[in-house]
This record gives structure tokens, C-alpha cells and sequence, in this order.
């Protein structure tokens, strides 16, 4: 792709928030070793002549609060308006004997003609190497959450489920995208869980009352709290235009946040550009009781 083609599409993408999360869902990193690995997936999709009207349209029915559904409807567009494969079944419900027993995510004829089954996920997990109830090292925001746990229910239960049911797929893939968050005061992981990709993105996670570390660190950032389904690409901010938290601001939000409760915040961290604010970090903060949270 030559260069002025590429700086287009990233101007266009930077202006619709829709296109940026479109491109993180085709080209951001694996969370599962191998499993998402497309012969038919390009780093470099050109992104240019989409519609941007057509795509916010297209995302109306899953653009609600569901970070995943969210997720799932923008791969529903690149697969189909994108790619233009025939999509043979999405979210379709298996019985026996009049009984649900699981749901296929994507059902979909490749650019090859292989009948291909996906199953999609967006995970966000934090390292915790502390011993916990959990049984992980790599928990959810909400700690009944786990990467071990997830990928048992991808890859031992809801892949197969296919084989009995389309025995004519020939290719079964979990089709995962997400960030592994790491505090800065305890030790990086040695080695990762197997089946967890050395390549996966990786954020920040802090207690609300290790918060100064931010001062420390990015003595100019400014931030944001990132509300679902919002929780996909790095964030692309107009100063003036949206409102963007100054540290102290921050700290006085999220005290009056986990006065009332535990609900762990996603935040983005910002850096002033010449024309706009971009994310250089992406933080999770959770309550001092987490993850053993009631």
C-alpha cells in the first residue's frame, strides 16, 4: 500500500470512530496463540471506501451496552460487506432432542469455498500472580472471569460443537481480540498460561489508591473513563469538543466512583497532539478488594 493511500485511511479513520474499531478488530493481536490465525486476513486492509454512514447503520442494532455484541457485529461487517462471503449461519442455535445445547458464533464459506466455523470473543484480563479463589493468574474485571477458563469453553466446548453438527466445516477457529492488563508492582508472569499469545496487547491495571503512579509516569496526560461498548480501539479525542479528565479530576471521579461501589473503570490515557488527543495507554483501575470482590 503506498504511503499516500495509507495516510488517507488514516485520516479517515481517526475522524469515525466506527472505522477505528473496524480496523483494531481486523488487524489488533491474538489473545490465543494461533487460534485466529486467517490465510485470508490482510494487516493492510484498505478501509478507504467504506461508507462511514453505511457502517454506523450497519452497527445500530449492536452498538447497545454489550462490549461483545458490539465486537460481534463489527466482524459480521468485514466478513460480509468486506471480505463478501457467504455467511451461512451467525448466532445460530444447536438443540437435541429439543434441548439448547450451545450456539455457533460464524458459520461462513471462505474466500477458498471451506465452510469455516468462528467463534468470537473480546476478553480483557489482568495479571494477578498473587494465589486467589479464582484459580488464575490472568482474571477478568469481573473476577468470576478468567483466560483459562474462557479458553476451555472456546476450544474444549463450543468449537466442537460444529463437528457434530456440520461435520462439513473444514476449519474451526477462535477468533479472539483483547488486552492483558499488568500492574506495575508485582512481578510479569513466568511463563504465560499455553495457550495465550506471547504477541497480545497489553495495558496497565492499578488499585484506586495506587493512582499517583499515573502523575509519575505522564506528568501531561489528560484522560478518559471509557464507557462500554466503547472499549475497543485506542481513543482519538478532540480537545475542546469532549471532555477530557486532568489527573486531579480523574482522582476525584474515581473516589467518588469506589465510595459507591467496586465496579472496576477502563481509562485511557491521552497525549495532547498538534491537532487531536490519542491514546498512549490503556489502564484499568479496580477497588482494593479486587479481585476477591463480594
Amino acid at each position: 500500500m503506498n504511503q499516500k493511500k495509507s495516510d488517507s485511511i488514516q485520516h479517515d479513520l481517526y475522524k469515525s470512530q466506527s472505522l477505528r474499531d473496524l480496523h483494531w478488530v481486523i488487524t489488533s493481536a491474538s489473545l490465543i496463540s494461533d487460534s485466529s490465525q486467517d490465510p485470508h486476513r490482510s494487516e493492510d486492509q484498505d478501509l478507504s471506501l467504506i461508507s462511514e454512514q453505511e457502517l454506523t447503520e450497519f452497527l445500530v442494532p449492536y452498538s447497545r451496552f454489550r462490549v461483545g455484541q458490539y465486537f460481534e457485529g463489527l466482524v459480521l461487517y468485514w466478513l460480509e460487506r468486506i471480505r463478501r462471503l457467504k455467511i451461512v449461519a451467525q448466532n445460530r442455535q444447536l438443540f437435541v432432542e429439543n434441548q439448547t445445547v450451545g450456539e455457533i458464533d460464524f458459520l461462513f464459506e471462505d474466500e477458498a469455498g471451506e465452510l469455516t466455523h468462528w467463534e468470537t470473543a473480546v476478553k480483557y484480563y489482568l495479571h494477578y500472580p498473587a494465589e486467589n479463589t479464582t484459580g488464575s493468574h490472568f482474571i477478568g474485571p469481573n473476577a468470576k472471569d478468567n483466560f483459562e477458563k474462557k479458553c476451555r469453553r472456546l476450544l474444549e466446548y463450543q468449537l466442537p460443537l460444529s463437528e457434530t453438527h456440520f461435520p462439513e466445516v473444514t476449519r474451526r477457529v477462535a477468533f479472539v481480540k483483547g488486552i492483558i492488563f499488568y500492574n506495575p508492582h508485582l512481578a510479569a508472569p513466568t511463563p504465560l498460561p499455553e495457550r495465550m499469545s506471547p504477541a497480545h496487547e497489553k495495558g496497565v491495571w492499578l488499585y484506586c489508591s495506587e493512582l499517583d503512579w499515573l502523575k509519575t509516569q505522564y506528568s501531561e496526560a489528560v484522560y478518559q473513563i471509557r464507557e462500554k461498548p466503547d472499549w475497543l480501539s485506542p481513543a482519538v479525542r478532540e480537545p475542546g469538543i469532549e471532555k477530557l479528565l486532568t489527573f486531579s479530576e480523574l482522582k476525584r471521579t474515581l473516589d467518588v466512583h469506589f465510595q459507591k461501589g467496586d465496579r472496576p473503570l477502563m481509562i485511557s490515557v491521552l497525549k495532547q497532539t498538534q491537532n487531536d488527543c490519542r491514546e498512549i495507554e490503556r489502564l484499568f483501575v479496580v477497588a482494593e478488594n479486587w479481585p476477591e470482590q463480594t
